[in-house]
C-alpha cells in the first residue's frame, strides 16, 4: 500500500476534487489536463505532482476565449471583501425600482470584458462604476449583490482529495435518481446499522447506485477483510469506487459476482458435498462389480482363445489365429491411441482451468469465502423488489448478524416485513427513515434551508436468527 506521502500528491489517472466556493466537482486527471467549471475551461497541467488543499487562481490566456490556466498561491481573496472597502452605502432601499436599467453596461460590453483578458475584480468594479443604484443601497444589500457576482467571476480553486462524504453529495446534486436517491444521512446509517469492521466478511447486493455504498463500505475495510459486491448486470457499476483512488491492496478486499452465477457456484458445491457423502458408502461395492466384470470378461475370450475347431483344416486353423493376432495388435494399438487422448484431453483441460475468465475466478473465490465463514452482515440497495433477493441470500449470513434493505419507496419494504414476519429466521425488523436538514448559521440569520429534498430513502434492519432444524442436527 503507498504510503501518506504518495497519495497527497496529484498525478495522471487521479481522481480529485475541484473546488470554487461552495461548487465541487469530481474530475479525472488526464494527459491533457482540461476541465470545464461551467463555462470556463481551466488547464490542470500545472497541479500535477503538486499536493493536494493547494490554492490556485484562475489566470486568463488572452486568446479570446474563456481559457484558463492555474498559478498556485497562499490564499483567496473575497471579491466582497476587496471592493466594499471603499464604497459608500444607502439608509435604506425604499427609492429603488427593479426596472431593468440600473445597469449603463450591455450584455456585449460585459462579455467583451470576460473576453478581453479582464480580472474577475476589474469586471465586478466596472459593472459597480456603471451602476446607478448600486451606492444607494444598504450595506447589506451591497454585500448581497457582490456575493452573487462573486458567484459567477471567483478566480481561485482549491484542489481537494475525494471522499466519501463530497462524491456522496456531487452525485446526489448532479443527479439523485443515478443514486436512488440516497443521501449521505442515510448512507451513514446503513454504515452504522450494518456494524462494520475492518477484518469482517460482508455481503452487498447493490444494483443502480453507481457503486456508491460499495465505496463507502470498502472505506472501512483493510486487509484480512472480504466485501462481496454483488450485481444483476455482466459487469458492476464502479464509478464511485474508481473516484476513491484505491490502492491495490485496498481493492484486494472487494469480489465483484454476478447473483446468478454466485448462487448456481453455490448449489452446485452444497450438492457436490451431499453427492459425495452419499456416495462414500456404497464406492467398494462399485468397485468389486467393476472387478467381477472385468475378470468374467478375461475368462470367457480365454476360453474362446483355445477351443479347438475340428471342422476346420490346419490352413483354415493357421488364418484364424493370424486374422486374431491382428484383431488384438488393433486393438492394442487403439487402446494406446485413447490413453494419449485422454491425456492430451487432460492436459487441455488443465491449461484451460489457468485461462479462465476473471468472472469465474471471482464466483469461485467469493463461494470459498462463503463455504469457508458466513458473512457477517448483508446489505442490499436493490432497483428490484427486494423479497427475492433477501430470501435467496439470508442463508449465507451467520446467526446473529444484521442486515439492512434499502429502498427510495416504503412499500417494498413494508411488503419484505409482513414476509419476513411470517418466518422464524429473523427478529428485530424495524423499517425507519432519516431527515437531514441542513441550517443558515450567520448572525441575525439563521434559518433552514428552503430548497432541500423531500426524503433520503426508507431503511429495513433487521437480525438473523439460527434456524431449529440446524441446531437439533448440529446436536
Amino acid at each position: 500500500m503507498s504510503n501518506e506521502k504518495d497519495k497527497s500528491v496529484v498525478k495522471v489517472g487521479d481522481y480529485i476534487i475541484i473546488q470554487r466556493q461552495n461548487y465541487t466537482k469530481l474530475h479525472k486527471i488526464t494527459q491533457n489536463g482540461l476541465a470545464m467549471l461551467g463555462k470556463d475551461q481551466i488547464e490542470l497541467g500545472s497541479i500535477v505532482g503538486k499536493p493536494v488543499w493547494t490554492t490556485y487562481k484562475m489566470e486568463p490566456k488572452k486568446n479570446g476565449k474563456r481559457v484558463f490556466v492555474l498559478r498556485e498561491c497562499t490564499s483567496s481573496e473575497s471579491l466582497a471583501e476587496q471592493l466594499k472597502k471603499d464604497l459608500s452605502s444607502g439608509s435604506d432601499n425604499r427609492n429603488i425600482f427593479d426596472d431593468g436599467r440600473s445597469q449603463l453596461l450591455s450584455t456585449e460590453e460585459i462579455v467583451g470584458l470576460r473576453s478581453s483578458g479582464l480580472s474577475g475584480q476589474a469586471i465586478v468594479g466596472h459593472l459597480i462604476e456603471n451602476s446607478k443604484t448600486f451606492r444607494d443601497k444598504t450595506e447589506y444589500s451591497q454585500e448581497k449583490y457582490l456575493k452573487k457576482k462573486e458567484k459567477k467571476y471567483f478566480e481561485y480553486v482549491t484542489v481537494r482529495w475525494p471522499t466519501i462524504r463530497l462524491i456522496s453529495e456531487i452525485m446526489f446534486r448532479t443527479d439523485p435518481v443515478k443514486i436512488m436517491g440516497l443521501r449521505i444521512d442515510t448512507l451513514s446509517q446503513i454504515i452504522t446499522n450494518i456494524g462494520m469492521h475492518s477484518h469482517g466478511t460482508y455481503m452487498l447486493y447493490e444494483s443502480g447506485c453507481q457503486g456508491l455504498v460499495v465505496a463507502a463500505m470498502l472505506n472501512n475495510m483493510s486487509s484480512g477483510g472480504h466485501l462481496i459486491h454483488i450485481h444483476p448486470g455482466n459487469s458492476p457499476q464502479k464509478q464511485a469506487i474508481l473516484a476513491m483512488n484505491y490502492t491495490s491492496d485496498h481493492m484486494s478486499c472487494l469480489t465483484s459476482v454476478n447473483i446468478y452465477s454466485l448462487l448456481r457456484k453455490l448449489l452446485q458445491d452444497s450438492s457436490v458435498v451431499s453427492e459425495d457423502a452419499n456416495s462414500s458408502v456404497s464406492d467398494n461395492n462399485k468397485e468389486a462389480a467393476e472387478d467381477n466384470k472385468d475378470f468374467s470378461h478375461v475368462d470367457i475370450k480365454e476360453e474362446e482363445d483355445i477351443k479347438p475347431d475340428t471342422n476346420s483344416e490346419n490352413n483354415e486353423t493357421v488364418s484364424t489365429v493370424s486374422k486374431e493376432n491382428e484383431v488384438v495388435i488393433k486393438n492394442e494399438t487403439e487402446s494406446t491411441n485413447l490413453i494419449n487422448e485422454k491425456k492430451r484431453k487432460h492436459s487441455d483441460n488443465d491449461e484451460n482451468t489457468s485461462k479462465k475468465p476473471r468472472w469465474e475466478l471471482e464466483t469461485e473465490k467469493a463461494a470459498d469465502i462463503l463455504n469457508t465463514h458466513k458473512a457477517d452482515g448483508l446489505v442490499i440497495i436493490a432497483r428490484e423488489h427486494p423479497t427475492n433477493i433477501l430470501t435467496a441470500l439470508l442463508s449465507f449470513v451467520a446467526p446473529s448478524r444484521p442486515f439492512v434493505v434499502f429502498s427510495p419507496c416504503r412499500e417494498p419494504l413494508l411488503e419484505l416485513y409482513v414476509t419476513l414476519k411470517g418466518k422464524n429466521n429473523t427478529t428485530g425488523l424495524r423499517v425507519t427513515e432519516t431527515w437531514l436538514r441542513s441550517h443558515q448559521i450567520l448572525p441575525s440569520r439563521t434559518h433552514p434551508d428552503i430548497l432541500t429534498s423531500g426524503g433520503g430513502g426508507f431503511l429495513l434492519t433487521g437480525i438473523v436468527v439460527e434456524q431449529e432444524s440446524s441446531t437439533q442436527e448440529q446436536h
